[in-house]
């Protein structure tokens, strides 16, 4: 069972992420405003009928910032899950088929990963085109490849492990083999890489919406926010302050994640202890039951020594 009061990072990275789903969800509704349309004067500083103030033409900085936050969240999850999908299928086939298969597999990931990711992202984006799903989808691609090498590396020890080779005689079918004994066996590393690839997630969508290949206008984007704000900045630092932070925010939110997960899936932390109370010990006469009490049995003319007695079996270790 995981501890919560001594893993911080873990507690702290879901607190962070809790509170902007939050405000991704409720901010424009408590807003009140529409995120596109100019509700009052152009730098306007947050006040009661803008907490936030407004932009170079009069649109609510709470709003369009609760607005960005919500793109962010979306795309870093979804492309993350697609890619943890397909990178997780991608090493499963190759460390547990091998062969000719194995190193085409690898080769191409490594050619995917050679690649700038940006640059990757703005080829995909000319060959797919712009949108909302595009970028998704070039996220996931970007992210694959690095799934796909951390689920290989344990496969490769897991298929020549008995219970393996065991069910291969047993005439159950490799598929089912994949996904029964060796997938779970091998998904501790996968949930740490996944944060760690929403919080890249994070960073490539706004590197994209500050090029204006990300979020398209006129809906708001943490990057657009500050690459549109970048002439305003001695007039209204806010309006760069604003998205930054909100950028700063995710991506420390999601390593604090994937941290506090690594930490709580470590089997030195001790998180994963099995509890073994209601064990008993079966009682012993003679000399074994001296020998499980502590006292000294005599075995000819050497005294030995037994072991600490102790009421209840030590939990294991995972």
């Amino acid at each position: 069972m995981i501890k919560l009061k001594k893993n911080g990072a873990l507690v702290a990275g879901l607190a962070i992420l809790a509170g902007l789903t939050v405000y991704a969800v409720l901010g424009p509704l408590v807003g009140g405003y529409d995120p596109n349309l100019t509700t009052g004067g152009p730098f306007e500083g947050p006040s009661g009928t803008h907490w936030l103030g407004t932009d170079n033409i009069g649109r609510d900085n709470f709003v369009r910032l609760a607005i960005a936050t919500r793109y962010a969240l979306v795309i870093s999850l979804v492309s993350s899950v697609i890619a943890m999908v397909i990178g997780t299928g991608i090493g499963l086939i190759a460390g547990y088929a091998g062969g000719r298969l194995d190193n085409v597999l690898m080769r191409g990931t490594e050619i995917i990963m050679a690649i700038p990711a940006i640059l990757f992202a703005l080829v995909i984006r000319v060959i797919i085109g712009p949108g909302f799903l595009p970028l998704i989808i070039a996220m996931a691609i970007i992210g694959a490849p690095g799934f796909a090498r951390i689920m290989r590396s344990p496969i490769l020890v897991l298929r020549d492990r008995d219970f393996v080779v065991a069910a291969e005689i047993a005439g159950v079918r490799k598929p089912w083999i994949a996904l029964s004994h060796l997938l779970p066996n091998a998904t501790t590393p996968m949930l740490v890489n996944f944060a760690s690839t929403a919080s890249l997630a994070v960073l490539i969508e706004s590197s994209l919406s500050f090029l204006g290949q990300g979020v398209q206008a006129p809906d708001p984007s943490a990057g657009r926010m500050i690459s549109e704000s970048m002439r305003y900045m001695q007039l209204d630092p806010l309006l760069i302050v604003l998205p930054a932070v909100l950028i700063t925010l995710l991506t420390v939110a999601w390593n604090l994640l994937a941290d506090g997960v690594q930490m709580a899936l470590s089997p030195k932390a001790g998180n994963l202890a099995v509890p073994t109370r209601g064990r008993r010990r079966k009682k012993t006469s003679g000399a074994a039951g001296r020998a499980a009490s502590g006292t000294t049995v005599e075995a000819g003319d050497a005294p030995v020594t037994a072991d600490t007695p102790q009421d209840e079996a030590a939990p294991a270790r995972v």
